[in-house]
């Protein structure tokens, strides 16, 4: 949201560059409750386009948003998934929701002949780190977000980079 700015726009442009075929959802009582992005080398879940930025933010405002999030974006290797971000609902965390997606996930990893997957979490988003490391996840590396946390206003300071290698 700091990058995005107003709920309203960032909503605009974020449900104008969604690629459902980039994602696995969990529904309960056909409400959804859980999504995963992913990126792969094919594409990725959310794929934003300058001209969206630009419509919603104007040229100025378009091309400093668009150019701030170029620099989260994450190259993917032919034999590698990208988690883009995971959400559940809050009234539905921990009943198990985000493990069986990063399951879902894991399971269409093997069928797809794919090695590893990849994701970052934010230093504070401990629980998430905790799950990941549960179900396997290693660290590979870890980025001190100074001064792009101060610049756009993030609650947090650094990211972890974990994966996970998958077995056939």
């Amino acid at each position: 949201m700091p990058i995005l700015g107003r709920v309203d726009s960032a909503m605009q442009v974020l449900t104008q560059n969604i690629d459902l075929q980039h994602c696995i959802i969990a529904l309960c009582d056909d409400r959804l409750v859980g999504i995963l992005g992913l990126q792969t080398n094919e594409g990725s879940f959310w794929n934003p386009t300058l001209k969206s930025f630009i419509k919603e933010y104007g040229i100025v405002g378009g091309l400093t948003k668009y150019g701030s999030l170029s620099l989260l974006h994450h190259e993917t290797d032919s034999d590698e998934w990208y988690i883009d971000g995971i959400a559940v609902e809050a009234e539905m965390r921990g009943l198990g929701i985000g493990t069986k997606l990063l399951g879902q996930l894991e399971h269409r990893a093997r069928e797809n002949e794919i090695y590893k997957i990849t994701l970052e979490v934010i230093n504070t988003n401990q629980r998430a780190e905790a799950l990941y490391r549960r179900l396997g996840y290693f660290e590979i590396n870890r980025s001190n977000l100074w001064p792009f946390n101060r610049i756009y206003g993030f609650p947090f300071e650094s990211a972890v980079q974990m994966a996970k290698l998958i077995r056939n």
